[in-house]
C-alpha cells in the first residue's frame, strides 16, 4: 500500500507541479514558488476534466474513453510545464537560498501536526454514509464501463441524477484508481487523504503568506493555527473543519477546505495587488475547479467572488473590476443556468 501512495503521489503531485509551470510561463506569472505551481495545476487539471467530462457523460460516452481523452489532454498540459525548466531552476535556486524561512517554530509544529493527521487517517478510517452512493460511483464507473448511467446505491440500469451529473468528483479517483490498478474505494479511503490535505495546507500556506508578507515567523504561525483548527476545533462531522480530519476524499469537504480558502486567496491577491489580470484568469480557473467538486461550488462561488468583488470595486473605485469579477465567474453562470434547465 505504502507503494502505490506513492506512486498516486507522484502522479498526482507531480503531474500538477509541471502543469502550473506551463500555467504561470502563460499567465506570466514569475517567482511564485513551488507551492503555487503545485495548487494552480491542480486547478487546471480539476478544470480541465470538468470541461471534458460533463460534454461525454451527457453523450453517455464510456468511461475507458473518458480516461484516454483526458490522460491525454491533462498529459499534454503537464508535458507543456517541461519546457519551462529555466523557471523551475529559478524557483529552486530561490528555495535554497531562502530555505530558513520555511523551519520557523510555527512550521515545525504545523508539520508535526500535519504528519499526525496523516498518522490518524491511516490507522483510523472513518466511513461516512454518503460512501454508498459517491465511492460506489467510481466504483461502477471502473467495473461497469459507464459514466453515471448505473445506479450506484443498487446497482440497477437509471437515468443519472441531474442534482449530481454537473459535479462529478469521484469520477477523479476513479480515474486515478484505473492509472495506478487500485480499486476506488481503497484509493478513496487510504490514498486520496495523502494528497488532499498536503494540497490544503499548500493553500493555507499561500493565504499566511500573502496576509503576513513581511513576518516569516506569523506565516507559520497561521500555518499551525490553521492545522489546528482541523485537528480540534470541532465535533460535528458535517462541519468544514472537520471534513479534512475525517473524511478529505469527499467533494463537498474539498470544496470548504481548499476551493473556498483558495478563492479567497485570489480575491486577497487581486484587492492588494493593481496589475491583476493572470488573477482574474486564475479565479475563473478555480471557479470551473470547483464545479467538478460539488453541485454546491456551481452556485456558491458566484455568490461568494459577487460579493466580494463588489466590495473590492467599491473600495478601489473601479467599475472594471467588477467586470473583470463577473466574467471570471461566467463558467459557473453557465452551469448554474445549465442545472436549473436540468431540474425544473
Amino acid at each position: 500500500m505504502r507503494l502505490e501512495i506513492l506512486r498516486t503521489a507522484i502522479l498526482f503531485f507531480g503531474g500538477a507541479f509541471f502543469a502550473g509551470y506551463g500555467l504561470r510561463r502563460v499567465l506570466k506569472l514569475h517567482k511564485e514558488g513551488f507551492w503555487f505551481s503545485i495548487v494552480a495545476g491542480v486547478m487546471v487539471w480539476w478544470a480541465l476534466m470538468e470541461l471534458i467530462l460533463v460534454p461525454m457523460t451527457m453523450k453517455l460516452a464510456s468511461f475507458h474513453s473518458f480516461v484516454m481523452v483526458y490522460t491525454i489532454v491533462a498529459g499534454m498540459v503537464s508535458l507543456a510545464g517541461v519546457f519551462c525548466w529555466k523557471d523551475i531552476l529559478e524557483d529552486g535556486k530561490e528555495f535554497l537560498k531562502n530555505w530558513r524561512q520555511y523551519v520557523t517554530l510555527g512550521h515545525l509544529v504545523a508539520l508535526v501536526l500535519i504528519c499526525y493527521q496523516l498518522w490518524f487517517l491511516h490507522h483510523h478510517m472513518y466511513l461516512e454514509w454518503d460512501d454508498t452512493y459517491y465511492v460506489n460511483l467510481a466504483n461502477e464507473a471502473v467495473w461497469s464501463d459507464k459514466i453515471y448511467w448505473v445506479y450506484p446505491e443498487t446497482g440497477a440500469m437509471a437515468d443519472f441524477d441531474k442534482r449530481y451529473v454537473l459535479s462529478l468528483w469521484p469520477i477523479f479517483y476513479a480515474w486515478l484508481s484505473k492509472l495506478i490498478g487500485m480499486i476506488p474505494t481503497i484509493m478513496a479511503h487510504t490514498i486520496l487523504p495523502w494528497l488532499i490535505i498536503p494540497l490544503a495546507y499548500m493553500v493555507y500556506g499561500l493565504l499566511g503568506k500573502k496576509l503576513f508578507p513581511e513576518d516569516i515567523g506569523l506565516q507559520g504561525m497561521f500555518l499551525a493555527f490553521a492545522v489546528l483548527l482541523h485537528l480540534f476545533m470541532s465535533g460535528e462531522h458535517t462541519s468544514g473543519l472537520t471534513f479534512l480530519s475525517i473524511t478529505p476524499w469527499v467533494g463537498k469537504g474539498i470544496l470548504a477546505t481548499v476551493l473556498i480558502p483558495l478563492l479567497f486567496y485570489w480575491m486577497l491577491r487581486i484587492a492588494l495587488q493593481e496589475k491583476t489580470w493572470a488573477d482574474w484568469w486564475m479565479l475563473g480557473v478555480t471557479g470551473l475547479a470547483g464545479c467538478l467538486l460539488s453541485s454546491m461550488g456551481i452556485m456558491l462561488t458566484p455568490v461568494f467572488v459577487g460579493l466580494t468583488i463588489l466590495v473590492v470595486s467599491l473600495k478601489k473605485k473601479s467599475i472594471s473590476c467588477l467586470a473583470y469579477g463577473i466574467a471570471a465567474c461566467i463558467p459557473c453562470i453557465i452551469l448554474g443556468v445549465y442545472y436549473i434547465y436540468l431540474t425544473h
